[in-house]
């Protein structure tokens, strides 16, 4: 692939993401439902990182991503690769049942290591279905498991709480304090979808040709974390809404209705650590060059530091910093930043304090 090649697929994917130009904005802002809907599902194990990701590409403010929830129109739950992700509240049930699979030999394997049996899967079951008709907080379910013989420790409490959250049985409901809470997805979702399998399938792989592509097959199927085969299956029930086309023997997946590719620099964007952009492929090194990769995941473990990414390739770290009375956002680009970079940063950073609340400092760091 030349240079000119990947400067293209950057600004194509970085408008697909709805990033570049953004979905909305704070002067029109688009709402978390629709962000979702487009995306299908934004990875979000961090509640704050995630609501950025929301936030980014819609224009709403933190407070505005909770009132979301509240009104549910969107939930977090585990729809897919045994992470939590953001999905439309109206698609949670199926996408979990679709796409979840609790059950593995991996998972297994983990369970037997942690003592859990079938048994304290059932029970921990029927104790969510009787007492989560209302919202209970993180350390309520853990209590409850406790009154019930349920050892929590050891994550057994989180492999219990996500197992039925991938089989559609409960999601996450609104934060309770600074707490995330779990609910029944009956008593919570106004509206659940049903689609049929194809129907779902179908659904999964056009949501993510448009808002991820240009992709590979082979992206897909790691963002869905399945075989090629049941990949193949789904891109095939869209077939006549994709455009298929090789460059260097590589096949790349584009949906009819993309959004049009910038013609010239998307900009400086500050996204959170495990943004789509990055979360979203099953190679990153179109957007994070390989010499980069130790800088935005230190201990190679999937634990992502937030990105500055310039004009669709990452180029540094930031961190927020809590300050009395403000939030100072500390950057660290790999190579030096011109000055009209630098008031961009500044820009955005804005932007995040807006998102927040707060007033932002930018602060300088020397070069990662």
């Amino acid at each position: 692939m030349t240079s000119a090649e990947r400067r293209r697929l950057r600004r194509a994917r970085m408008a697909a993401l709805g990033l570049a130009p953004a979905l909305g904005s704070a002067e029109a802002p688009t709402s978390a439902l629709a962000v979702a809907r487009a995306l299908g599902a934004l990875q979000a194990q961090d509640y704050a990182s995630g609501a950025w990701s929301l936030g980014v590409r819609s224009g709403l403010t933190a407070a505005q991503v909770e009132d979301a929830v509240r009104a549910r129109e969107v939930v977090r739950t585990w729809p897919m690769r045994g992470t939590i992700h953001w999905v439309p509240a109206e698609d949670a049930r199926w996408m979990c049942r679709l796409l979840a699979a609790p059950h593995g030999t991996a998972l297994a394997t983990r369970y037997r290591q942690l003592g859990l049996a079938e048994t304290h899967v059932e029970l921990a079951g029927r104790l969510f279905e009787e007492h989560l008709r209302e919202p209970m907080s993180r350390p309520d379910v853990i209590a409850l498991l406790v009154e019930h013989g349920i050892d929590p420790s050891d994550q057994r409490a989180y492999h219990l709480v996500g197992h039925h959250c991938m089989t559609g049985l409960i999601c996450q409901g609104p934060l309770i304090g600074r707490q995330p809470s779990f609910v029944l997805i009956d008593a919570w979702v106004p509206r659940s979808r049903t689609p049929s399998r194809e129907e779902g399938l179908a659904t999964v792989a056009e949501r993510y040709v448009r808002s991820h592509g240009p992709v590979t097959e082979k992206d897909l199927a790691g963002w869905l974390l399945k075989p090629l085969g049941l990949t193949r299956e789904a891109l095939a029930l869209v077939a006549d809404r994709i455009v298929r086309e090789e460059v260097d023997g590589t096949q790349w997946l584009t949906h009819v209705d993309a959004r049009p590719v910038p013609e010239g620099p998307t900009g400086v964007h500050l996204l959170p650590q495990w943004d789509e952009l990055l979360l979203g492929y099953k190679s990153r090194d179109v957007s994070l060059p390989a010499e980069h990769v130790v800088k935005v995941v230190p201990g190679r473990n999937m634990v992502f530091s937030p990105t500055l990414v310039v004009d669709g390739e990452v180029a540094g770290t930031w961190r927020r910093q809590a300050r009395s009375g403000r939030v100072d956002v500390r950057v660290a680009p790999f190579a030096p930043l011109t000055a009209a970079r630098w008031r961009e940063v500044e820009t955005v950073a804005t932007a995040y304090g807006r998102f927040v609340g707060q007033p932002v400092e930018v602060v300088r760091v020397e070069e990662a």
